[in-house]
């Protein structure tokens, strides 16, 4: 994850729906009536419950971790037998969470390790796509909703691993064997919650850890951030702001609350990655400062998921650069990111969406920083290569770049307001959720992204 600063202009909005938030009735508590209650009642009603029967139900996995993770930095076993260790713990944790996936994704990795075999002129560019395109057609059209939006997150890791690993192979001519196959898809430290990692580093689990005394200390800081998040997002938020207030502020609100989902599972995840073995360079999955406090839509995208960002960029966006250019190139990498999700018109509208703001917005802002010569680009320059006349510190560029930053919270508010707390969330949001809520802002979002395209078209 060298580049991960990388301008680029996708995004998995999956957070919560890139990482999955599984919605288990042991931990999913809304606290729906939080006006006027007090601090104690916040804390016995929600707060309690909440952590509580969230760290109940993650505590099977955390013992799971310790395991692989004894059995990971044992140099005594063979690596098929590690791999093996890494299989069954893998397929016992989705049995224990989602077993209403576990035989369809056996049957999907084992399909998907006979298509590497197939000769490299019949599978090659968008054949490395069909078995996962397959498998999410299947549960969009088969599955009942409420079961496909719990595992959809577990299948599309899946799905981005085996890419990952046809594309590789491919470009390499160097295809795994079965065992190590087996073992990193179903990789018990990135299993359930994610997220992506490449072959490579799982294979390197097998060498001494580097992690050094204190990773212990580490996967409790992060455990600790996760459940903090958590709390923010079923009670604080709902409390700080009730639904009797400016209808504006309550779009943020469940934008908000929908973040902070997203951060829980994402510092989750990094502590399952890091106990699990995984070097610290690894585990950095999401930066929420950088998200409410954004420079930029494109900041915003690079930050949200940082796997999947290097993932969409490597295997999607780089490829499709050379043939379609810039901006197909962000179309087919939002399309991609899209379909990973499922076939969702709310997911696609965002993401879309998303992918339009970004790249009107960055292509504006670089030729605005071109004009003024001044450091008001998508992206900030690096304060000893900055080449403009007017850099960071300058007051007015200061005040261009808060500009662009409220311009950002606004559209994050905007695009994250229907992913709310009501009953669709646990089948997926339709058509007419979507529309009904931005109708309800009268599309403001999209007005000034076209607002602003007019006046780059105007300018340019």
């Amino acid at each position: 994850m060298d580049d991960v600063d990388t301008t680029v202009f996708y995004d998995d909005e999956n957070d919560f729906i890139g990482l999955g938030y599984h919605h288990g009735q042991e931990y999913d508590y809304e606290y729906e009536d939080a006006e006027g209650e007090t601090l104690s009642e916040l804390y016995q009603y929600c707060l309690a419950p909440t952590l509580y029967d969230t760290g109940f139900y993650m505590l099977p996995l955390f013992l799971a971790m310790f395991i692989f993770r004894f059995i990971s930095q044992m140099q005594s076993i063979s690596d098929r037998l590690f791999h093996g260790f890494s299989l069954v713990i893998g397929i016992c944790i989705i049995q224990h969470y989602a077993q209403e996936c576990l035989f369809l994704l056996v049957l999907f990795v084992i399909l998907s390790y006979i298509t590497l075999h197939i000769p490299k002129k019949y599978y090659k560019d968008i054949g490395v796509f069909l078995p996962s395109l397959f498998i999410i057609a299947h549960c969009e059209f088969y599955m009942k909703p409420i079961i496909w939006h719990k595992v959809r997150s577990i299948i599309m890791t899946m799905a981005m691993k085996t890419i990952s690993v046809a594309a590789d192979s491919i470009e390499s001519n160097n295809i795994p064997d079965f065992y190590s196959y087996m073992g990193y898809m179903f990789c018990a430290a990135t299993s359930f919650f994610g997220p992506w990692v490449p072959l490579k580093d799982y294979l390197a689990l097998r060498r001494p850890s580097q992690q050094g005394k204190w990773w212990l200390l580490i996967v409790i800081g992060y455990t600790f951030g996760s459940f903090f998040f958590l709390s923010m997002s079923n009670c604080w938020i709902q409390w700080i702001l009730p639904d009797n207030s400016w209808k504006w502020l309550i779009a943020y609100r469940d934008a908000l609350a929908f973040r902070t989902s997203h951060y829980f599972i994402s510092y989750m995840a990094s502590a399952i990655l890091f106990l699990g073995g995984y070097p610290f360079s690894l585990i950095s999955i999401v930066k929420p400062l950088e998200i409410e406090l954004p420079r930029s839509l494109v900041q915003v995208v690079v930050y949200w998921n940082i796997p999947m960002h290097f993932w969409l960029k490597k295997y999607i966006f780089r490829p499709s650069l050379k043939y379609l250019g810039k901006f197909g190139a962000v179309t087919i990498t939002y399309l991609t990111s899209s379909l990973l999700h499922g076939l969702n018109f709310q997911l696609g509208a965002v993401l879309l969406s998303l992918g339009l703001y970004t790249y009107v917005e960055h292509q504006l802002r670089i030729m605005l920083a071109n004009i003024f010569d001044a450091c008001i680009g998508s992206k900030e320059c690096t304060q000893n290569k900055c080449t403009h006349l007017h850099n960071s510190y300058n007051c007015w560029v200061i005040v261009t770049n808060i500009m662009f930053t409220v311009l950002t919270i606004f559209h994050l508010a905007y695009l994250g307001l229907m992913f709310d707390t009501s009953e669709l969330q646990e089948t997926g949001y339709s058509y007419i959720h979507t529309i009904e809520k931005w109708s309800q802002l009268g599309f403001a979002s999209h007005w000034v992204a076209l607002a602003t395209y007019c006046i780059y078209f105007l300018i340019r």
